[in-house]
């Protein structure tokens, strides 16, 4: 795999101003001078819309992903697949005992 990546997560977000985007469009600038791939995830509509409405997407370096497992497995395919799995060994709430009640 050619350089570093990182990715930003956005769930939260929900507005983008001028000033933000000035910023992001910085951000991805730097990075991408540095060799790092800059990666958005779970990007939400009316975010997405003002980034479609910039230039921003077409210098993006990296993607927009629909969700953070989706930006994982793009930049790292074997770690998203240890994670599934871990996930899955892992004991849920379902299997763990009730406390005796006594």
């Amino acid at each position: 795999m050619p350089g570093s990546a990182t990715r930003t997560v956005g769930p939260a977000i929900i507005a983008i101003d001028a000033s933000a985007l000035e910023s992001l469009e910085a951000v991805n600038h730097r990075l991408k001078d540095g060799g790092i791939t800059l990666h958005l995830s779970e990007v939400k509509g009316p975010v997405m819309d003002q980034l479609k409405r910039s230039h921003f997407l077409g210098e993006l370096a990296g993607k927009v992903h629909l969700t953070q497992y989706d930006a994982v497995a793009s930049v790292n395919p074997e770690l998203a697949r240890r994670t599934l799995e871990a996930q899955r060994a892992a004991p849920t709430a379902a299997d763990e005992p009730e406390p005796s009640r006594g």
